[in-house]
């Protein structure tokens, strides 16, 4: 059937308009961001507050220190600390910092800033009442660090991290569009039984759908909230509310068109994604599902539908992998087992919110604690620049030809394939 939706935009004007707003946009943002650091520059040694997000040690020289990563009204950047702290997470400090050597470049994404006079203030984070119902159900601070970062978008610990790269995983422990895809849905599946019967008695003549969408966005901005710190999670919403505005003025929301359009938005409203690599990779995992759908339709059987699914989340399970080994370069052949976990993962999030809502959070502690003392080996599996710009071209080639995009799919196939001969023979 012939999709019937209107496009965005109709013609070569509108699309020029709609550009000159986002520059409009961006060159507002970027003003009031080089205003804040132009601020900071001018004072000497401007003093701060800011919350502690991680703490840990490091060592150079025979030397050991702290090194902190601080969220303030700015950003969030690192600084070191070689006295003697105890533990700082997630409290607030007043402290001077030093700009001089921060360039405005640096400053728009993550910056190091050397500190002093570091006080710790009595300021309480909201969350801690939170994180103390979550970490009371669990026997171990492991898991219950594992659960905040779950939940609350917390750090991972680093048994978890390594974990993570094993499996090919990490994406979901990075509260981001795949959580908001879940939460939505249960959102809409819980509406469905409280709101339906009100809309069918009370006011039948309402779009019971779009009513359902309001509300669900409302309790994922209301989650943005409560996490504060996930710019993962930042984006996830944006692009949610986008589809969104684009589905309630009867557009299409599948148009590569209007994703690309999407992007751009997100780039002038938060200039400093463009040197944020989780944004390049979740735009490329969005954009491989958009491939998919675009050369390979739905079946209207329901084995069909399952298989159409399994092979979406092969075929972006494999199309990311040379761009992420590029920047994340740790392979093991126990990343295939990412297409078994990341679908089980979706049953998994939201029993996991229902058990600790009831105070039974621990329940699988056992089953995941033997899991992350498994042992794992991974190589380092480092793309050349070539192979990366090779990539990004067949990218761009694929959205107009299903040739690149088959192309680009057997090239990442072929180097998996010899991420996992140099796993076993390389050596």
């Amino acid at each position: 059937m012939q999709n019937l939706s209107p496009p965005l935009f109709f013609n070569l004007k509108e699309r020029l308009i709609f550009t000159l707003f986002l520059c409009l946009v961006l060159g507002c943002t970027l003003g009031f961001k080089f205003y804040q650091f132009h601020t900071l520059k001018s004072q000497q040694n401007p003093q701060i507050t800011a919350q502690v997000l991680l703490q840990y040690l490091k060592s150079k020289d025979d030397k050991t220190y702290f090194v902190l990563k601080l969220k303030s009204d700015f950003g969030v950047f690192y600084t070191t600390s070689r006295e003697d702290l105890q533990d700082l997470k997630y409290r607030f400090l007043s402290l001077r910092i030093m700009l001089d050597k921060v360039s405005f470049g640096e400053f728009l994404h993550r910056f190091y800033a050397p500190s002093f006079n570091l006080v710790l203030l009595p300021n309480q984070d909201f969350k801690t009442p939170l994180r103390e119902a979550i970490l009371n159900q669990h026997d171990t601070q492991l898991m219950g660090e594992y659960y905040l970062a779950l939940f609350l978008s917390d750090s991972l610990p680093q048994a978890w991290r390594t974990l993570a790269q094993s499996y090919g995983i990490s994406h979901i422990f990075a509260i981001s569009g795949f959580h908001t895809g879940i939460l939505s849905a249960v959102g809409f599946l819980l509406l469905g039984f409280l709101y339906k019967p009100f809309h069918r008695r009370f006011f039948p003549y309402r779009n019971a759908f779009f009513d359902m969408g309001f509300l669900v966005l409302l309790g994922l901005i209301a989650y943005y909230f409560l996490l504060t710190q996930s710019p993962s999670y930042l984006r996830a919403l944006t692009m949610s509310c986008v589809t969104f505005f684009l589905l309630w003025r009867g557009l299409d929301v599948l148009r590569l068109e209007s994703f690309a359009w999407c992007v751009l938005s997100l780039l002038a409203f938060f200039p400093q994604l463009i040197f944020s690599v989780g944004f390049y990779f979740s735009s490329l995992g969005v954009l491989y599902i958009f491939l998919f759908f675009k050369y390979f339709k739905i079946p209207k059987n329901l084995i069909g539908r399952f298989l159409y699914g399994a092979l979406l989340n092969a075929s972006t399970f494999f199309l990311m992998g040379i761009v992420v080994y590029y920047f994340f370069p740790y392979f093991s052949p126990l990343s295939l087992f990412s297409l078994l976990i990341t679908p089980l993962f979706i049953l998994y999030y939201p029993l996991e919110l229902l058990l600790h809502l009831f105070g039974m959070g621990g329940i699988l502690d056992s089953l995941l604690l033997a899991w992350v003392n498994f042992k794992t080996y991974t190589i380092i599996l480092q793309p050349d620049l070539i192979t990366f710009a090779l990539c990004n071209l067949l990218t761009l080639l694929g959205v107009f030809y299903l040739r690149a995009f088959l192309a680009l799919l057997i090239l990442n196939l072929a180097y998996y394939g010899y991420g996992i001969y140099l796993y076993f023979y390389g050596f």
